[in-house]
């Protein structure tokens, strides 16, 4: 049951309905039962795995917290489950070596993302950080809850915990805010995302013919889909939430518009990033062990993210992109701090703020080529082509029209792109959801019905048309 499916919005519907007639002292249950219905109808037979894991984890929390051994053995234990089947998973050398590329298939739904809430979970009980919840159903419901289980965020229990556990009132106001955030919601995923995908499918699928600025074109525009189709399922998914009268964690605030490597990741997949500093950055010494371990740590910490995206080696190397990105930036901090001095540079001028985010952009987008490729070998191959060829007319004489979708498509794309980055640019500098909230009934609702037509009419393709899956469910 995918968030683009009219059988969700259905399920959503019937669900919420329910949620606010009965009473609110069975509002946890009802939540229990349909997110344990959501996950069952959409991976039945491998709904064992995320069974164990809860179970496991559970009975740690609530009998065994005080006990490394215990705490060990089952965080090692839900850990291999998951890198052995990503690993089964991977399509690599290794996997066929090891023949066990045939268990490939049992790669349950929500896998990485359930394992590190539960271990996040365990770790801060054996701190002391939260007490272990008493009741099984309750860790129950916070583990399954529907609107997080397909791709994130990756909650804390004390964050998540105690609204799913509170009796919760019909607002009118929190739940059109939930509303509204979907339509965005739909809009970057089936406006942006499928359309860019559709030219990212091509330019990668035949990266040997292109060269020069198209795999410039591939790069620029596999960044706008993943952070288009991952962001757009984090806004359905918490304005899902919201409509119960639930928020789930921000997950995104406007990366692509940092001025650092080290902020991009402050800034994307939010719970992700402090999933890792607070379980394997910090855990390692962090910064407290001089120069040499800090560096270390962040290489380890990203070798880490790496690994959790997928044991192919173009997602290793990206992993360790992003670690060596920022150990040379943290070393070139005074050579930089010398040419701001000589130069004169006003560190708080547009021109320079602007000129780091180009440069960091630069970055993060030539790193998503090992991201996207097949292996490392086809990244470096690309990187290859594109600096073998000077074509940049290829973006003004038409070439650009003949990568799968036609002139008004690709144009729809341009504008809707427009579009996000006009909306993260104003987020940075005002909350544009209350500052939509405080504007009058009729402009607001102009607004919605605009945007909900721009998806219907300019987010389908035609009878037989099937939207592309969420990119990040398939980690």
């Amino acid at each position: 049951m995918d968030f683009i499916s009219g059988s969700f919005l259905l399920f959503l519907l019937i669900s919420i309905v329910v949620y606010y007639s009965i009473p609110k002292k069975g509002q946890r249950y009802w939540l229990l039962l349909i997110g344990v219905f959501f996950y069952l109808f959409a991976s039945p037979k491998l709904s064992v795995f995320i069974a164990c894991s809860t179970v496991t984890s559970y009975l740690f929390a609530r009998y065994f917290q005080k006990s490394a051994a215990a705490y060990w053995f089952v965080l090692l234990g839900n850990a291999s489950v998951l890198l052995f089947l990503k690993l089964a998973g991977s399509g690599t050398f290794l996997a066929s070596y090891l023949r066990i590329d045939r268990f490939a298939f049992l790669l349950p739904l929500g896998i990485s993302f359930y394992t590190l809430q539960m271990i996040a979970y365990m770790t801060d009980v054996r701190k002391g950080k939260i007490a272990p919840e008493k009741n099984f159903l309750n860790y129950l419901l916070f583990v399954t809850y529907f609107p997080h289980v397909l791709q994130g965020p990756i909650p804390r229990f004390e964050q998540l915990a105690g609204q799913l556990t509170k009796e919760h009132k019909f607002d009118y106001a929190t739940f059109v805010g939930g509303f509204q955030l979907m339509v965005w919601g739909y809009f970057q995923k089936l406006v942006v995302a499928d359309r860019a995908g559709i030219v990212v499918n091509r330019l990668f699928g035949e990266y040997e013919t292109y060269t020069g600025m198209y795999v410039v074109v591939a790069a620029v525009l596999y960044g706008v889909q993943l952070y288009a189709d991952f962001n757009g399922c984090f806004c359905i998914a918490n304005g899902a939430s919201q409509m119960f009268g639930i928020h789930l964690a921000d997950n995104f605030k406007q990366p692509y518009l940092s001025g650092s490597v080290s902020e991009f990741w402050r800034r994307w997949h939010m719970s992700f990033g402090q999933w890792l500093r607070d379980y394997i950055y910090i855990p390692l010494g962090g910064n407290r062990k001089g120069k040499i371990r800090k560096y270390i740590n962040i290489l380890i910490t990203f070798f880490v993210s790496g690994i959790w995206h997928g044991i192919g080696s173009g997602f290793l190397i990206w992993g360790c992109l992003q670690g060596v990105y920022q150990v040379c930036g943290d070393l070139l901090a005074p050579v930089r701090d010398k040419a701001v001095g000589l130069l004169r540079v006003d560190r708080n001028a547009f021109s320079h703020k602007l000129f780091k985010v180009l440069c960091t952009y630069s970055l993060i987008t030539y790193a998503w080529l090992f991201f996207r490729a097949s292996t490392a070998g086809q990244a470096i191959s690309m990187t290859k082509n594109m600096i073998s060829t000077f074509n940049p007319w290829i973006l003004w004489d038409q070439s650009l029209y003949l990568l799968g979708i036609d002139a008004k498509n690709f144009w729809i794309l341009i504008f809707g792109i427009v579009i996000m980055i006009a909306v993260d640019c104003l987020q940075r500098r005002m909350a544009i959801r209350q500052w939509f909230a405080g504007q009058g009934i009729v402009f607001r609702y102009v607004v919605l019905y605009l945007v909900i037509f721009a998806v219907l009419i300019f987010g389908i393709y035609g009878p037989g048309y099937d939207a592309a899956q969420f990119i990040y469910g398939g980690f």
